[in-house]
């Protein structure tokens, strides 16, 4: 059963590597509320199938009303704050330099778990969290110049909004394993409403601003084909089976081993940056990575 939550983590930060890929390429022509209303179209279709597909899980909810409420809690601090946060980080400082920073999310997740839900601190995941810490410090200070040798005016914004988002996903990570651990709610039924709410509150906004900007009104429905896919896609991978896989693995083994293992994704996420959009790392960001996936190692024994 723990080998069995290792695995399903290692699929997450697949999951989660794919993810940052569509939107980089969906955000070419979307803004940030158009992206997250389309991706909640692929988030909830997969997530339905997932639902079905299990027999644990139910799509009508039948656990106590006010767990409803924690669902949207984790809704609006993990994928409203928290992914509006990272895709300007995206913006700002590319996939790979992104996903390497949000990385860290890891640190929050330790340190909620440990004075939420009582998980214990042990010398290989605070030794990993340290090397981790220092990955992050040598991902932004390669950041700080561009090819030229001039300083990068937006860098440092581009981080403090990535940083943001790791401690958003955090508080959302923790609190997904509260709802599993301590009420034995379905993964897939969780996923499903997580959906649910998502796409509701995302589509609302998105019919809010197209009220109050009428210029915007057909922007997304002259989008291509081509963007509409990728957005999808996006709440298919980075969402849904991301989203999915993670919860199925915090079942079996304890949240703060099962987050580190899921950083492994900067380094997947870098190779993608670097091959689909050209991105520049400079030896130092990739010695950074490398110092976030030892420190991945060192947790996970």
């Amino acid at each position: 059963m723990y080998l069995a939550g290792i695995l399903l983590s290692c699929g997450t930060a697949l999951f989660w590597a794919l993810g940052p890929v569509f939107l980089k390429k969906g955000l070419a022509y979307l803004d940030h509320a158009e992206m997250t209303a389309v991706r909640t179209l692929g988030f909830l279709g997969a997530s339905l199938v997932f639902c079905l597909a299990d027999p644990e899980a139910t799509v009508v909810w039948r656990y106590p009303p006010y767990l409803l409420s924690f669902v949207l809690l984790n809704i609006i601090v993990g994928n409203i704050i928290g992914d509006l946060c990272y895709f300007r980080s995206l913006e700002l400082i590319g996939v790979s330099r992104a996903v390497g920073t949000t990385s860290c999310y890891p640190l929050f997740v330790a340190a909620i778990s440990f004075f939420w839900l009582g998980e214990s601190l042990t010398m290989p995941l605070v030794l990993g969290i340290l090397v981790m810490m220092a990955g992050l410090l040598l991902l932004k200070a390669g950041s700080d110049r561009t090819e030229n040798g001039e300083k990068a005016p937006s860098s440092w914004k581009g981080f403090l909004f990535a940083l943001a988002a790791s401690a958003c996903w955090a508080m959302m990570m923790v609190l997904q394993k509260w709802l599993l651990s301590v009420h034995n709610l379905p993964a897939a039924s969780i996923t499903f409403w997580r959906a649910v709410f998502l796409c509701i509150v995302s589509w609302s906004f998105w019919k809010w601003r197209w009220i109050r900007h009428p210029e915007k009104r057909g922007r997304l429905l002259s989008a291509p084909l081509n963007i509409w896919v990728y957005a999808t896609a996006a709440g298919i991978f980075g969402l849904a089976a991301g989203g999915y896989s993670f919860a199925l693995a915090i079942q079996l083994i304890p949240v703060s081993v099962a987050t580190p293992i899921t950083a492994s994704s900067p380094l997947l996420a870098a190779g993608m940056g670097v091959f689909f959009f050209h991105e520049s790392m400079r030896p130092v960001q990739w010695a950074g990575i490398l110092c976030i996936l030892g420190g991945v190692l060192a947790v996970s024994t």
